[in-house]
Order: C-alpha cells, then sequence, then structure tokens
C-alpha cells in the first residue's frame, strides 16, 4: 500500500494491490478491478477479460494514474526543496530523475517543472489532478503557459481555467485557454521567451541523425526563410536533374527541407576564414583489432560510402583505441597537444563523466584530478570530461574526483558523506 500527503496535508493516493482475479470474472467495484488490473498483467490475463470489463478497467486506472501523478508530483517537489538529489549524488533534481528511472530529459525536466509549479503557485490545479478532474497534460500545459508576465492572472483563474475542461477534449480546451491568456497577455506575442528556443539532436541507426527543433521571435523568422529559400533552390536543382533524367525521383517538401538544411550547413562551414581546407573536422575511431572498421566517437559505424565521402572535404583524425575503448595512438605527429587531448578525451569519455549527467562531449571541460596548481600532470589518464555544473563540483573541498586503479580509463568519485561513485562512459553508469 502506498500512501501520499500532497500540499494542505491532503491525502489523495490509497493504492492496493493484494487480490487475485475473481475466478468467476467478475469484478464487483473499480477496487477489485483495480486490484486484479495490478494483480494479474500478463496478457492472457486481459485479453479473457470481456469488453465491458476492459473499459471499466481503462477507466479506473485513468483515475488511479491521475492521483499518482499526483502524489508523484508532490513528492517530487518536496524532494527539490530540499536539494536532496544534488546533496546526495551531485545531480540536480531533473539530471536524478532522469538517471535514475531512465527517462528523457525532456520529460524528466517537464516532470520536475509541474511538481514546483503545482506547489509553489498552482495548489487548485494540483488538487484537481489528485481528484481526478484533469490529467497530467491539462496540469503540464497550465504550468508551462504561466509564464512571468501572466504568472499572477493564471494563478488568479487557475479554478476557473480547470472549469473549462469539463466535457471537452484537451485540444479545443488548450486552444481556448491559449486565446484567453493570450488575449489578456498584450506583449507575449512581441516578447518570445529565449528559452523556448530548443533542439534536441539524436543518433539513428547506420548514422542517421534525428532533429527536434523549436524556434521562436526572431530565430524563427530567419530560418523559417533562409530554409524555404534554399528549399526552393534545392527544388529547381531537382527539376534540372528530372529533365535531364526522366526517371529522376521529385523529392517530398519535407525531403527538400532536409536537403536545404543539409546545405546551408555544408556551405556554413566551407567559409570559415584564416582556415585552408579541408574544412569539416571529423574523427573516426579505429579498433586496433579492426582497423577497417571506422566509426563515430559515440559509436555509429559508418557505411564504405559515407567514409569515401568525408575524405573528400573533411579532415580526418584516426583514433585507435583498444578493445576497452582506451585511446593508443592519435594518428598525429605531435603526441598529446592540447587539441589532441581535447579529442581523445571526448571519445573515450563520452561526455561529462559524472554518474547521471547527460552533458554531450561538446559541453565538456578537462578536470586535473590531481590539480595542475599541485604539480598535477596533463596527461590523458589525469583528465577527467565534465560539464560546468561537475566541473565546478569536483573543485569544491567536499568533492573530489581520482583515476580509478582497477579500471582503466575511469574515476572514482567521492561525495561529502564519503560514498564513492564510479564514473560513467558514453552515459553509462552502471555495470
Amino acid at each position: 500500500m502506498f500512501a501520499g500527503f500532497g500540499r494542505r496535508d491532503r491525502c489523495e493516493v490509497i493504492v492496493s494491490c493484494c487480490s487475485p482475479a475473481p475466478e468467476d470474472g467478475a469484478l464487483q467495484g473499480d477496487d477489485d478491478l483495480l486490484e486484479w488490473t495490478l494483480a494479474d498483467v500478463s496478457v492472457s490475463g486481459v485479453r479473457s477479460a470481456p469488453d465491458a470489463e476492459l473499459v471499466r478497467m481503462v477507466r479506473s486506472l485513468e483515475a488511479r494514474q491521475r492521483s499518482i501523478d499526483a502524489l508523484r508530483s508532490a513528492v517530487l517537489a518536496e524532494l527539490d526543496s530540499r536539494n536532496e538529489p544534488q546533496r546526495r549524488t551531485g545531480l540536480r533534481t531533473p539530471g536524478w530523475l532522469g538517471a535514475e528511472f531512465g527517462l528523457p530529459r525532456d520529460e524528466a525536466h517537464r516532470r520536475v517543472a509541474v511538481a514546483r509549479m503545482l506547489r509553489a503557485d498552482l495548489p487548485l490545479v494540483a488538487d484537481a489532478l489528485a481528484s481526478g478532474r484533469i490529467s497530467f497534460a491539462h496540469a503540464a500545459f497550465l504550468c508551462r503557459l504561466a509564464n512571468p508576465r501572466v504568472r499572477d492572472l493564471v494563478v488568479a483563474m487557475q479554478q476557473e481555467l480547470v472549469d473549462l475542461s469539463i466535457d471537452v477534449r484537451f485540444e479545443r480546451w488548450s486552444k481556448k485557454v491559449r486565446s484567453l491568456i493570450n488575449f489578456a497577455d498584450a506583449d507575449g506575442g512581441h516578447d518570445p521567451r529565449p528559452e523556448d528556443n530548443r533542439m534536441s539532436m539524436t543518433d539513428g541507426l547506420n548514422g542517421d541523425v534525428h532533429l527536434d527543433v523549436t524556434l521562436v521571435g526572431d530565430h524563427a523568422a530567419v530560418i523559417r526563410a533562409t530554409l524555404t529559400e534554399e528549399a526552393e533552390r534545392q527544388w529547381r536543382r531537382h527539376q534540372e536533374l528530372r529533365a535531364a533524367d526522366p526517371g529522376h525521383a521529385l523529392p517530398s517538401r519535407g525531403q527538400l527541407l532536409a536537403e536545404a538544411l543539409a546545405e546551408l550547413v555544408r556551405r556554413r562551414a566551407a567559409i570559415r576564414p584564416n582556415v585552408p581546407a579541408p574544412v569539416t573536422d571529423v574523427t573516426l575511431v579505429i579498433q586496433a583489432s579492426d582497423p577497417l572498421d571506422a566509426r563515430t566517437p559515440d559509436g555509429v559505424r559508418l557505411a564504405d560510402g559515407t567514409t569515401r565521402q568525408l575524405l573528400c572535404d573533411a579532415a580526418i583524425h584516426a583514433l585507435v583505441v583498444d578493445s576497452l575503448g582506451v585511446p593508443l595512438d592519435l594518428g598525429a605527429t605531435v603526441r598529446f597537444a592540447t587539441h589532441e587531448q581535447r579529442r581523445a578525451a571526448r571519445v573515450r569519455d563520452g561526455g561529462c563523466v559524472h554518474p547521471g549527467c547527460d552533458a554531450p562531449p561538446m559541453w565538456t571541460h578537462l578536470h586535473h584530478c590531481h590539480h595542475a596548481s599541485r604539480g598535477g600532470p596533463t596527461d590523458l589518464p589525469n583528465l577527467a570530461s565534465g560539464c560546468p555544473q561537475h566541473h565546478a563540483l569536483w573543485h569544491r573541498s567536499d568533492w573530489d574526483i581520482q583515476p580509478d586503479p582497477d579500471r582503466p580509463a575511469r574515476f572514482i568519485i567521492t561525495t561529502p558523506d564519503g560514498r564513492r561513485l564510479c564514473s560513467q562512459q558514453h552515459g553509462r553508469f552502471r555495470e
């Protein structure tokens, strides 16, 4: 049994799971239904339920899920207010949440942001979520909508905004609420928030890259106009190819925009003053046991055609590693120059080495475990990749990071209470 208290000591969640499904298949009430749902989650058990019971099951689970979401938000907000994750693990609450439970970065940040807002400013929204009147999506929308200019208005109108959700689809409700707030926020359209500009980049299979971008204000206007113009140029190029070869397929709008973006980036990379060609700087990781196996520092294997194309217009840096991923040779005439050390450390560490941190390699600094000011060497085994937050943390007198004597290219981080944390490598912090 789990019991929790939300804002104003309101007990909202009591979930029990102790009874098997009735042998006759009859479910007497919502409590019995939930017990069966939680106790017997096998596919075969669900498949044996009648249609009406499945509908009731979904309704019951949704109601409980909303109460659990409210309790989770209250618990997260309390944990965050105590700064407990930071003191214990060196990670802020969103970072700890994502690392502990394998959540996407954006989702972990969203949960904590909503928890903070519900606790601090929107208790009536929290109550509506706990009672099941609204979903977590409704609560998150209202929290996100409450920018500093209209926060007081959203706080004052929170009950009315919740009431508008009765018997209406989420999309229609959110559109109406946004219209009301935008009407009251006369300056909203002219003052986009810089923090609303965001982009995520993830690797797919075979070297693919997936982008998810949101731009506002001037950034949105510039990228829209520039991409549209370049897409039209790409369209004309494809038409010329079609005229020369009737079998040439004309691309979709989505393909044109993707080609336009790639062309703009490639063109911009070619305009680097005082830098001799080739201009694209690429590191390829080569296994000592298989010199023909070329991969990116993130471990993505490149197809032969991709490698050959890069050789035409890129500066290739071959980094040879052993079976443990420890750099052996940088393939350069100058041994361990500062720039080359950074390149090797990025390939070795794959980002910040603090366990649970998701900072990518380009955000990291190199930290001297044995401090340079005390005679520590500027050698790769003594250098750990750390994001600005954790680099500063390691410099505090109550934290320490040292090379792991038992694991090559790994580190031991000691917390203020004496616990020893094993560093991560390429985002893997559990062995």
